[in-house]
């Protein structure tokens, strides 16, 4: 699996951005404006929720579950402190919501088994040596919870972090930042396809 995350850039809008990992055949978005006004992001989450309605494509936000809520998102993403929100979240946004957090440790994972949330997000930066380490332990506790890797992954990258235990893998700047998004965004798809055929 790939996310894509839709954050500001200075040659495309996010929603170009959006698109454009969506024609690339990216099935799950992930909106992250840090610092931005509530008006902008509430704004920005609107206009995406209608591209991704219109192309069946998923779409989450980071650590604003109040427009994962008022905009009918598909859910969200929370980090750092707000990862200790996700069972009262849980209550708010519903069964059908889909709740990650960001774990640095496997044991932020094994804690979080009872909260009730549907993946975990490395940070960004790891190694494969170093992923593969973090899902191992997870593995061995018998938790199967998916754990994305995010980071700026090159094709050769995104197969390292897959065959290193990643279900998947969350990039931005690797296709906002491309030449062309629509092809970066295809090729780290088929480098995540061959790895999972490893």
């Amino acid at each position: 699996m790939l996310q894509f995350i839709a954050t500001t850039n200075d040659r495309y809008s996010v929603a170009e951005l959006a698109q454009m990992a969506i024609e690339g055949g990216c099935h799950w978005i992930e909106l992250d404006l840090p610092g931005a006004s509530d008006e902008y992001v509430r704004a920005t989450a609107a206009e995406l929720k209608t591209l991704c309605l219109e192309t069946g494509t998923f779409l989450t936000i980071v650590d604003r579950p109040d427009v994962a809520r008022e905009a009918g998102l598909h859910g969200v993403q929370l980090r750092g402190a707000m990862a200790s929100k996700a069972a009262a979240l849980r209550e708010e946004l519903g069964a059908e919501a889909v709740i990650g957090i960001e774990a640095t440790h496997p044991q932020d994972v094994l804690n979080a088994q009872n909260l009730d949330i549907d993946y975990a997000t490395l940070p960004a930066g790891l190694s494969a040596e170093e992923i593969h380490t973090i899902v191992s332990a997870i593995r061995r506790a018998d938790v199967q919870l998916p754990v994305v890797a995010r980071g700026e992954f090159t094709p050769d990258e995104a197969i390292e972090a897959i065959v290193a235990g990643a279900s998947g893998i969350a990039v931005a700047s690797a296709i906002s930042g491309a030449e062309d998004p629509v092809e970066a965004t295809r090729l780290l798809i088929e480098a995540v396809q061959a790895a999972k055929q490893l």
